[in-house]
């Protein structure tokens, strides 16, 4: 059992990093950045609001220099606790933030990657790209709700970048229909996929039971769901991926 870290964090600075994406950099004292110095960047987290809301988020980065740990926000007003609260989010406001210690790799060795996310994927696909070695390479595929969203992404390794735009991603995707187009590679190669539950859903069906991908070559992953909340998707998904384990432990 991995041992969880809270703290109570101040906001530092914010940044519109483009229309849509709000990053938030908190200031660390000594004493948070080593009760923090053994958390894997690019892993989960959880954010507490004052009301005892809480949500999953991305450790997008931490600078031990600079002393400043990273939350990047999707912007959409309004709708939804943590949008809100980055939308208001002024130099000296707090945050509670949990993590869990352990450098667990966000991803196993391989040559070839293939990187699939909407908006709400950008903060986990971005620090895995700073973290892949030289050498290996990646096909990215990330959605954005527009040309204006895209951002400058940096890697040690070879990537190709395709950038989707869907301006109502709460009503459809065509992330699917894009991966179906991609010329996948033949090596020994690894999916990480990550976006809304209804199209997680036909990604993982295109990869396991179209293409016979064994559960060990992919991770796919719904951060949220259309008309949902995430209190009220979370018990679902969590259901869903333990029954999946169950049978593919039973293949």
């Amino acid at each position: 059992m991995r041992k969880a870290v809270h703290s109570i964090f101040n906001v530092k600075e914010k940044l519109f990093l483009t229309p849509h994406y709000i990053r938030v950099k908190f200031g660390m004292t000594d004493e948070q950045l080593e009760l923090f110095s053994n958390v894997q960047i690019g892993a989960n987290n959880k954010i507490f609001f004052a009301d005892n809301t809480r949500r999953t988020y991305t450790t997008r980065h931490i600078d031990f220099v600079e002393k400043e740990l990273w939350i990047d926000f999707v912007a959409h007003g309004d709708n939804g606790p943590a949008s809100a609260w980055a939308n208001r989010a002024q130099p000296g406001g707090s945050l509670g933030i949990g993590m869990k210690e352990g450098r667990r790799p966000l991803f196993p060795e391989v040559d070839e990657y293939i990187l699939i996310g909407d908006s709400t994927a950008l903060p986990v696909i971005s620090a895995m790209l700073e973290q892949l070695p030289a050498g290996t390479s990646a096909k990215v595929v990330l959605e954005v709700h527009g040309k204006e969203d895209e951002l400058k992404l940096s890697s040690k390794a070879r990537f190709d970048l395709q950038w989707v735009h869907n301006t109502h991603p709460e009503q459809n995707s065509n992330l699917v229909e894009v991966v179906r187009g991609m010329d996948l590679p033949d090596k020994k190669q690894f999916v990480f996929a990550a976006a809304e539950y209804h199209t997680v859903k036909n990604l993982k069906s295109y990869f396991r039971d179209e293409l016979g991908w064994k559960s060990e070559n992919y991770s796919i992953v719904s951060y949220w769901k259309r008309g949902e909340s995430e209190d009220q998707s979370s018990a679902q998904r969590r259901e869903e991926r333990r029954e999946e384990h169950q049978e593919e432990s039973q293949v």
